[in-house]
């Protein structure tokens, strides 16, 4: 199979596994519904205040194997593409971004993200996912909450699952070496975001 092809398998899995586990959780910090994980991109967009979160509703980008983000149109698939962004913007803005590149990495290991930014583009919610199918056959899952004063973390809840069951399992020896959660704390910090209004 392509590499492109594998990306396609890699997401749907992980979002498959993530909304099954999502679903069975607890809110984060004890209650209210601004607790509860979304299940899917357009619960998570709702949160966000985006109505309409389907792809031709965003704006998509693709990253190159030369490190390059440009802005691309829909059903554009290259499988030298080691990036793919996407952004909506209604009031406040939502971003989806999927590397399958950083340093060691292969295309059974990828690291997504959905961000939630406030109309002035500082960061509200945050969901990252690292799955790593031949380290460890596991997907580490966190769900961050913050103070858009301050960009600090208010909420967080990290559980670490089997890629293949959706069982949540200790976190393994692998996770040591697994990336840092997206750190981007406003909207013009994703790498995507210059080619925008391209």
């Amino acid at each position: 199979m392509r590499k492109a092809g594998w990306i396609i398998v890699l997401l749907a899995a992980a979002a498959a596994i993530g909304t099954a586990q999502m679903a069975s959780h607890a809110p984060m910090g004890g209650g209210g519904s601004q607790g509860v994980v979304p299940s899917s991109r357009p619960d998570f967009g709702a949160e966000c205040g985006i109505q309409d979160t389907s792809v031709q509703a965003s704006r998509r980008f693709v990253r190159g194997l030369d490190g390059q983000w440009l802005r691309t149109e829909a059903g554009q698939a290259d499988p030298q593409h080691t990036g793919l962004g996407r952004l909506w913007h209604e009031h406040t803005w939502v971003a989806d971004i999927h590397d399958a590149s950083a340093p060691g990495m292969n295309v059974m290991q990828m690291h997504t993200g959905q961000m939630c930014f406030d109309p002035a583009g500082r960061i509200l919610r945050m969901m990252d996912r690292y799955m790593d199918m031949p380290g460890c056959n596991c997907m580490r899952f966190t769900a961050l909450s913050f103070d858009p004063a301050t960009g600090r973390v208010t909420r967080r809840e990290q559980h670490f699952l089997n890629a293949t069951t959706g069982q949540e399992i200790a976190p393994p020896e692998k996770a040591k070496d697994f990336p840092e959660i997206w750190r981007y704390r406003r909207v013009d910090e994703l790498p995507f975001f210059p080619q925008v209004n391209k």
